[in-house]
């Protein structure tokens, strides 16, 4: 095992998460073949097989599930005497792998990244952008941004700010169909739906000092927050969304709101959690303290309607 390098234990780490061979040389921009005979060699210097392999399909062996764990280890303990030795250095730099949902890197990440960039040139960031959650120490993910629940693996979270959920619709659709007036008067409009968060399609209102809950199946389904903002700016119907991606498309003319006056909007955290073992890292600290930035928005005490 003498002759295997940091790198050889990164790429087994990638072909197991990716259970495939071509998933990892399009991520290296390698041939297939190249990260098959990398594996062979790793295999050669363990004398042991690793991996089992198929015309359609990978899976790692016992021995390779024992050496998969050291794999990480290893690499986490190289991360964080980079971390310890970089926090040393008067500049910050490294990188950074943030997940974060659609939604939240389209209207909240990405369009203040250039003052990330501004504050610290030398710190890069990869976001890797889905809704579902992630395995953070599988994917190695250095920070997990998520809407509602924490991931459960997680040790440290820090809250951003919270966020409730109302009605808009765009300008276009209310002349076209009218404003409702009432809950009742939805019935007679196009409504947007999440076919992803069910629990997004549970317009909750108060009326005559009562709640009422409307479940709503949509004219139009989409399986993305975000998709359903781009539904609704587009004209499609009537959504329910993020208060304040919401409130700050209203201010720009592009979404106005719908029932606001019956609108129970809830309250939903919005969490950025850490692995234990990096959150001191200085290039961490730096990542946080730019996304405490980006949600102040998400911090204010009072939603308007």
């Amino acid at each position: 095992m003498n002759d295997l390098n940091l790198d050889d234990f990164s790429l087994f780490l990638q072909v197991a998460n990716a259970q495939s061979f071509s998933t990892v040389a399009r991520d290296r921009n390698v041939a297939p073949s190249h990260v098959s005979r990398r594996i062979a060699r790793i295999e050669a210097a363990c004398g042991l097989r690793l991996a089992h392999r198929t015309t359609h399909s990978l899976s790692l062996t016992e021995e390779g599930e024992v050496f998969l764990e050291h794999a990480r280890r290893i690499l986490d303990e190289v991360g964080q005497l980079q971390d310890g030795i970089g926090g040393r250095s008067n500049s910050i730099s490294g990188m950074v792998r943030i997940s974060v949902s659609q939604l939240l890197s389209e209207y909240v990440v990405i369009p203040r990244l250039h003052k990330l960039a501004d504050l610290h040139p030398g710190l890069s960031l990869e976001l890797q952008v889905e809704d579902r959650l992630v395995d953070m120490a599988d994917e190695s993910i250095d920070i997990a941004i998520r809407a509602g629940a924490e991931p459960a693996q997680a040790a440290i979270a820090r809250t951003l700010g919270t966020h409730g959920r109302a009605l808009y619709a765009s300008p276009a659709y209310l002349r076209k169909w009218g404003t409702p007036k009432s809950i009742d008067d939805l019935s007679e409009h196009r409504l947007i739906s999440n076919a992803a968060t069910r629990s997004h399609n549970r317009w909750e209102f108060h009326c005559d000092g009562a709640p009422v809950t409307l479940e709503v199946q949509g004219n139009v389904r989409v399986n993305s927050s975000a998709s359903v903002i781009s539904l609704a700016l587009c004209g499609a119907g009537i959504a329910r969304i993020n208060d304040v991606v919401g409130n700050a498309l209203v201010e720009e003319g592009r979404l106005r709101p719908v029932l606001g006056k019956l609108i129970r909007p809830g309250s939903s955290p919005v969490y950025a959690v850490i692995l234990s073992t990096r959150h001191r890292a200085p290039k961490i600290l730096a990542a946080m303290a730019f996304l405490q930035s980006c949600f102040s928005e998400f911090r204010e005490p009072a939603r308007k309607s």
